[in-house]
Order: C-alpha cells, then sequence, then structure tokens
C-alpha cells in the first residue's frame, strides 16, 4: 500500500528531469533525437499555461514518430488538424527514408500554408512565440516551421484623431498585416516593398518600412533602414518609440515624423517619394521624412474643391499663431503698451480688472493652466464623463472665477480662443508642442512686452530652419526656397495644375496629395 503511492509521485520528478539537463539548456541545433527536441522546447516554455506539445506516430507499426509544438493562443489548432495532421494520415510513411520525409510533408501541405526548414534553436524560440507551429521528426536534424497564426484584433474602423467627414473611412488597426493589406489595396504594383526587420531584443517586434521602388531615393532607404537595424530597445511597443529613435535632433518640442492612421494619407506619401514605418500593435505608420508644413494639411483638403481646401488652410496656419501667441500678445498689450489699446475699450478694461488681484502675467498663466487641466482631464476619463467635465469646467469654472474677482472677462475670452483655434491643427501631436511653446511666450510677454514676443519669434524662427528631417530642411520648400514645389503649401492648386510627381531626390517638403 506504501510502494504504490511512492510510485504514484515519483512519476511528475521524473517526467521533469529532463529539464534540467544539459542538452534542453544548451541546444543549439535541432538534434536528430525526438526527445532532446521535446525536453528543450519544454524547458523553455515550462511556466507557460498555452504551450503545447503534440506527439503522433506513423506508418503501419507507429515506426515515424513526430512531435508538433505551439502556442495555442497565437496559433490556430483547427488549421493544424485540418491541414497538417489530417493529410499526414495518407501519407505511407514505409516507403521513405527518414531524410525524404519533411519533404513529402510539404508536398502534400496546402499550397497557401507557407512551409520551411529550419534547424536554428533560436530562430526556432522566435517562430514559436510569433504563432508558427514546429513539427519535429525523429531521425531527422531539421525541423519543419508551419506559419499558421491566429489571434484576437480590432475590426477595421474610423480612424480616431484624422476624421473626414469626405474621403474614405478606413484606419489603421494594431495588426500589422491587415494594416499591410490596407496599403496594398491602395497602390497595387510590384514597385511597393515591405521590409520587415525586428525590433527588440524581448519583444521581437516587426517594423515595416514601405517604399515605391523607382519613385524613392534609395539613399533615404538606406538611411532608414541603417537607423531602425540600429535600434537596441529591450522592447518597442509603439511607432512613436521609432520616432524618437530616428530623429537627427533631439532636443526640440516639435515632432520630425508625422504619423498617422489612414491608409490613404501613407499611400500617398509613398507616391510623392517618402518612406512609411509601420509597427506591430500600433494602429497608426510613421512618414519619413517630414516638414514643418506637412503638420497643417488635412486629408479633406484633398477630397474638397480647392477654393474651400485653401481657406481651411489658411484658417489652420493663422491659428499656429493664435494658439502660440494670442494670450502673450494680450499680456504684452495689457501691461506695457496700454497706449495701443483704443480708450473706451481701455477705460472697460481697468473697470474690470480692478477687482483682479492678480497681474495680468500671472492671471494668463493661471487660466492656461487650467485649461490644460480640464484638457487633460477630458482625454483621460470615459468619453461621456470627459465631455461634461470639459463642458461643465469649462463654464462653471469660467464664470465662477470671473465672478469672484479672480480673472478678468477679457483674459477668459482670449484664452478660450486660443483653445479653439488649437482644435483647427489636424496633427494632435503638433498642438502639444505649441502648447509648450504658448507658456513661454506668455512669460517673455510678461516681462519684456512687445520686445520679449519679437524675439520669441525670432528665436522659434531659427530653431525651426535649424531643423532637419534625414538630411531635409523642416521648413522646407520655404525655406530653401522653391517655387516648383509651392503648389500645395499655403494653398492647394487645383489637381489638374498639381502635374505628374516624379522621382524624388529626398530634398522636397510638401505633400502632394494625401
Amino acid at each position: 500500500m506504501y510502494k504504490k503511492p511512492r510510485k504514484r509521485y515519483r512519476l511528475p520528478k521524473k517526467a521533469g528531469e529532463f529539464q534540467d539537463k544539459k542538452p534542453a539548456e544548451k541546444l543549439e541545433k535541432v538534434s536528430t533525437k525526438l526527445q532532446d527536441n521535446i525536453s528543450a522546447a519544454e524547458h523553455t516554455f515550462k511556466n507557460s499555461l498555452d504551450f503545447i506539445v503534440r506527439k503522433v506516430s506513423f506508418g503501419p507499426s507507429g515506426q515515424v514518430r513526430m512531435a508538433m509544438v505551439f502556442l495555442e493562443t497565437l496559433t490556430d489548432k483547427q488549421t493544424l488538424s485540418d491541414f497538417v495532421l489530417e493529410p499526414l494520415n495518407y501519407l505511407c510513411f514505409e516507403e521513405y527514408e527518414v531524410t525524404r520525409i519533411p519533404g513529402k510533408i510539404i508536398d502534400i501541405l496546402p499550397s497557401a500554408l507557407k512551409v520551411e526548414e529550419e534547424a536554428d534553436w533560436a530562430l526556432l524560440e522566435k517562430k514559436i512565440v510569433t504563432g508558427h507551429a514546429i513539427l519535429f521528426i525523429d531521425g531527422y536534424d531539421r525541423a519543419v516551421i508551419m506559419e499558421a497564426r491566429k489571434w484576437k484584433e480590432r475590426a477595421i474602423s474610423e480612424p480616431q484623431t484624422e476624421t473626414s467627414v469626405v474621403g474614405p473611412r478606413e484606419g489603421f488597426v494594431e495588426s500589422l498585416i491587415t494594416n499591410a493589406s490596407l496599403l496594398r489595396r491602395r497602390l497595387r504594383t510590384p514597385n511597393l516593398v515591405l521590409e520587415a526587420i525586428p525590433v527588440g531584443t524581448t519583444s521581437n517586434t516587426n517594423v515595416i518600412i514601405c517604399y515605391l521602388t523607382g519613385v524613392v531615393d534609395e539613399k533615404l532607404v538606406a538611411k532608414v533602414r541603417q537607423r531602425v537595424e540600429a535600434i537596441n530597445v529591450e522592447a518597442m511597443y509603439s511607432v512613436n518609440l521609432v520616432s524618437e529613435l530616428l530623429a537627427d535632433v533631439r532636443y526640440t518640442p516639435f515632432r520630425l515624423f508625422a504619423t498617422t492612421e489612414r491608409p490613404d494619407k501613407l499611400a500617398s506619401a509613398l507616391v510623392e517619394g517618402r518612406v512609411g514605418i509601420m509597427a506591430e500593435n500600433t494602429p497608426m505608420a510613421m512618414i519619413v521624412p517630414s516638414v514643418f508644413w506637412q503638420f497643417f494639411q488635412s486629408s479633406e483638403d484633398y477630397y474638397e474643391h480647392y477654393p474651400l481646401a485653401a481657406i481651411n488652410r489658411s484658417l489652420r496656419m493663422a491659428a499656429f499663431f493664435i494658439v502660440v501667441g494670442l494670450t502673450a500678445a494680450y499680456v504684452a498689450v495689457a501691461t506695457f503698451h496700454q497706449e495701443m489699446i483704443p480708450t473706451p475699450l481701455l477705460l472697460a478694461m481697468a473697470a474690470v480688472r480692478e477687482p483682479v488681484p492678480l497681474p495680468t502675467v500671472l492671471e494668463a498663466l493661471l487660466l492656461e493652466t487650467i485649461l490644460e487641466g480640464l484638457r487633460e482631464a477630458g482625454l483621460r476619463l470615459p468619453k461621456p464623463a470627459g465631455q461634461a467635465v470639459s463642458i461643465v469646467g469649462a463654464l462653471v469654472m469660467g464664470q465662477a472665477a470671473v465672478a469672484a474677482g479672480l480673472v478678468s472677462p477679457q483674459m477668459v475670452i482670449v484664452v478660450g480662443l486660443g483653445a479653439v483655434a488649437s482644435f483647427l491643427i489636424p496633427d494632435y501631436s503638433f498642438v502639444n508642442a505649441l502648447r509648450v511653446l504658448k507658456f513661454l511666450f506668455i512669460i517673455l510677454a510678461g516681462a519684456f512686452g512687445a520686445f520679449g514676443l519679437m524675439m520669441g519669434y525670432m528665436v522659434l524662427g531659427i530653431h525651426l530652419n535649424s531643423l532637419q528631417t534625414f538630411g531635409v530642411p523642416y521648413t522646407a520648400p520655404v525655406t530653401p526656397f522653391s517655387l516648383k514645389d509651392m503648389k500645395d503649401i499655403f494653398f492647394r492648386a487645383p489637381w489638374w495644375a498639381m502635374g505628374k510627381q516624379g522621382p524624388t531626390n529626398g530634398d522636397e517638403g510638401n505633400e502632394k496629395k494625401n
């Protein structure tokens, strides 16, 4: 009675003994012994609940032994059962030598199922964690890799940050294969190249470099490829990480590369000779190189009639100066240059500001800080609650502050106009840079008046002209000036005046089509 329990409890110990053997830990190549390969795989994924080992035997007496290993959370088990294991039942293994069996297996598998052989164990482990199934054959020193990846993904939906009244409604998702298919549908040419580069020593995230051969400058592609391959990080979760690591200038509030959730915008950028970068688990793509004027362009500009598109783009460019300098200009005028204000308006402002205890510059900084706090609260909260917080905060808190005499009504109007102007610019990351500059300009205006404001614009212009993205000036084609590229900068010219986009040399900065 005592020996039976001892025998029963000794079995798990024996079954786990192979995990401590050297072949399981230091296996570099696929072994001809099936059990060694199984032991090495189980040792690597011994604590993973989704790791599956499926042992099978074929032949009249089961002399051909195989084992299939995979992660069930990333692999389609139904595909393996229907298109791998089921066809193997009809193969006469007694007629073939063991070295010929893999070739026969590959021949009988469906052509749609990508199959290859590999002996390197480190590469096999990467294949397993990317959703591939590995088939080991007893007596054969190579493994058969079968691509049967399947996982849950979000359905294609309208982009959240680049909504459009007219034009396509499809946006990128977190699946890299789906994003590649969306791009292929818009560029049906064999010249479209999608290069995959793994990034991240732990995450092994695939980063795709996409471009059109014959259109893009090969030197630009080589630069992008070299910098992406040089990225050395533990894990890569977003294409925004790539943008920071590829930037020529690190200390700047401006984004040097534009990002988009729209496949049509990326496709048009590739036609212009740019390079696109997409990454797994990221519902957006990056456009290289990008320039300053590109952030004022919207997809609707290219689907609307060109006079209306010109008006809309002019409003966005005016919004740049309103966001950055409107509050600062009011502070400078109210503090140092009262003679610039008409007398009736000046008397009205003085009467309203009499109970306000704070100087104008502190009043502006306080209101702008409250506005940014409300904006962030609206983004972090659930959508219905976020909208309520933004509306209630803007109305109730603004009215209460005026009634309490903490701020003046004119300051509330000026700050509100700046907030409305920030929503006119389509690129959210670009607006974030302007939000930082806004506070710096207010401090300069409060300290030095109009002189400080002019110095701020001068330093800003020098900084913008000093930036480059992969050798392309950030303010091109305005500085350096290029007349032929001005058709899509301050306004969009009619399509018949655009002309055909030819091969680029990587030195133009405007976007012809979106």
